[in-house]
């Protein structure tokens, strides 16, 4: 336990002087420092939906609207509940060409992913399966000190508890998976039927267009829409949606 409360306290801290940096630059309007104090903050290990926030606000008030949406439904990942970034992202998104619907970052069946993280997902987790746990362990010891053991009400808890906690590391690591996402942060890119230039041209995306990723080779990206439509992309024209990789942002 004391080194899980270490490694939280680290987490917290990681780049936080970078962030500031950022936020105190975006405050007097300086959107380049801005954006080279966020960046540095994600360097540093400093991945928090705050953070993805104002990279966002950076970019966009430099013009670059679909590296801003990115960076944004990164930080809604990490901060599903946080109603400014998903301000920013649905005003962002009707200035864009391609009206799609974005893909789904959660299930029906799970409904508390729209607004838990997969850390605060985890941590319930944890918490329901070693309750559980605990309550079997302190059963089996009153038993071993010849006293009585659980009642069926406190069986029936302990096991609901465990699987309670299953479902909760599920839906953990199914929101994980939910974030293979990109968008589009060119101004416009052929969606082809095959990887490279031999493939057919099936339609046109432009940027800030969401989308889905599904398969990917080192330097093309297989994508879907919401409506079905699949097809090869340079890998170049996508940003990731995933806060988990690098966000290494550079004037074209």
């Amino acid at each position: 336990m004391i080194a899980l409360f270490m490694l939280m306290i680290g987490c917290g801290t990681a780049g936080d002087s970078s962030f500031h940096e950022g936020l105190s630059a975006i405050r007097s309007g300086d959107a380049t420092v801005a954006l080279a104090g966020f960046q540095q903050s994600l360097a540093e290990g400093g991945r928090d939906g705050a953070v993805y926030h104002g990279l966002g606000n950076a970019l966009y008030r430099l013009g670059h609207h679909g590296e801003a949406a990115a960076a944004w439904r990164r930080g809604l990942a990490l901060s599903p509940r946080n109603g400014d970034i998903a301000a920013n992202l649905d005003f962002v998104r009707k200035r864009f060409k391609d009206k799609l619907e974005p893909p789904s970052t959660h299930r029906s069946a799970f409904f508390w992913q729209s607004f838990l993280s997969p850390l605060e997902g985890a941590i319930l987790a944890a918490t329901a399966i070693a309750f559980g746990l605990w309550m079997a362990v302190w059963g089996r010891l009153r038993v071993l000190r010849g006293l009585n053991g659980l009642g069926a009400n406190a069986v029936l808890l302990a096991v609901a508890s465990v699987v309670i906690g299953c479902v909760l590391a599920l839906a953990a690591l199914d929101t994980v998976a939910q974030r293979a996402g990109g968008v589009v942060t060119v101004a416009e890119v052929e969606v082809r039927s095959a990887l490279g230039p031999s493939g057919l041209s099936l339609f046109v995306l432009h940027e800030g267009a969401e989308v889905r990723i599904e398969d990917q080779s080192q330097t093309h990206i297989l994508l879907s829409l919401s409506d079905g439509r699949k097809g090869w992309v340079n890998g170049s024209a996508l940003r990731t949606t995933n806060p988990a990789h690098p966000f290494v942002f550079t004037e074209r």
